[in-house]
């Protein structure tokens, strides 16, 4: 195990009564976490010195809210994307606290994704379909494509040249963007490649499989650096910190893994009352957010939490 540069975190819990964790997003200075759950509105904490405020309820996006994302823009670090189950997504503004576009989808959105810049953002839904927006004119998609295949996750890499889309059977599909050419298939996972992450540089990627595995890539030529199978269960998620030094991911084994993204060694391990549904690392530093589902059939109740440095 590599030296552990955890060894002085702890975990803070947010205030939270909002049932199962569906989604959290940072925004890009850090300074705001942002969670939605089952019951009730989207909820977002000031992160501050000392501390956190005990946060507010962003009522106007209403009570079904299933995924969020802040532009990743500093430019636009008061722009939130918040996706409902049906065929809606709402662009909030943190200056005004107000919605200030909504975007019709063809489907039922299952995943989100802002492209580095926040020029652009993605909507994939349940029915093979891909939409993407150009933020400018978000009245209409500028890329609508009908997929041979049901997608999982999507992200595009760091230089905004490529777009990278995890599917069902275990595949990455790569294009090159802005012209949707396809440029290769990562065959990643045996079964359902669940998750990517890209780490800051754009060197490596990292897939969560339903096979229990994650496998790092190169992105140089598209070749695997190394696979981990730490798991007992499917991997559901995984994201970079943002120096690319490590990846968070989560199964449903009740342990969120830090590993060492160079050597692939596990650098800390999380236990976790109940299964994990949502982490983000913070934009600045290596604090770790995330969110957990909560139990029906137990007294275990959902969380926000974060582990960081004390």
């Amino acid at each position: 195990m590599t030296a552990n540069a955890f060894q002085n975190h702890k975990e803070t819990k947010m205030h939270w009564e909002q049932g199962a964790v569906y989604d959290l997003s940072w925004s890009s200075d850090g300074g705001l976490l942002t969670a939605a759950g089952a019951k009730g509105p989207v909820r977002s904490w000031r992160l501050e010195r000392g501390g956190h405020k005990e946060g507010e309820e962003l009522k106007e996006l209403g009570s079904d809210i299933e995924r969020l994302a802040w532009c990743p823009a500093l430019q636009h670090t008061h722009t939130l994307a918040a996706a409902s189950y049906e065929k809606c997504v709402s662009l909030w503004d943190q200056r005004c606290n107000s919605v200030f576009a909504k975007l019709a989808t063809s489907g039922l959105n299952s995943d989100i994704c802002w492209s580095p810049s926040g020029k652009y953002f993605a909507v994939v839904n349940r029915e093979e379909g891909l939409e993407i927006f150009d933020i400018a004119s978000p009245q209409s998609p500028v890329v609508v494509a009908e997929l041979d295949k049901v997608v999982c996750s999507m992200r595009w890499d760091a230089s905004e040249s490529l777009l990278f889309m995890t599917t069902v059977n275990g595949t990455v599909e790569v294009c090159a963007w802005p012209g949707m050419e396809h440029l290769t298939v990562i065959s990643a996972h045996t079964a359902s490649c669940n998750t990517i992450g890209i780490d800051p540089r754009s060197k490596l990627l990292a897939t969560g499989g339903a096979d229990a595995t994650m496998g790092i890539w190169s992105t140089d030529d598209f070749s695997i650096v190394r696979t981990i199978d730490d798991y007992e269960s499917p991997l559901l998620l995984v994201n970079f910190s943002s120096d690319g030094r490590y990846i968070a991911s989560a199964s449903d084994d009740l342990a969120i893994r830090l590993h060492d993204s160079f050597s692939g060694e596990l650098a800390h391990q999380l236990t976790v009352s109940s299964m994990t549904t949502a982490l983000e690392w913070h934009p600045r530093n290596l604090a770790l957010a995330y969110g957990s589902a909560g139990s029906a059939k137990t007294p275990v109740k959902s969380t926000v939490a974060i582990f960081l440095k004390s």
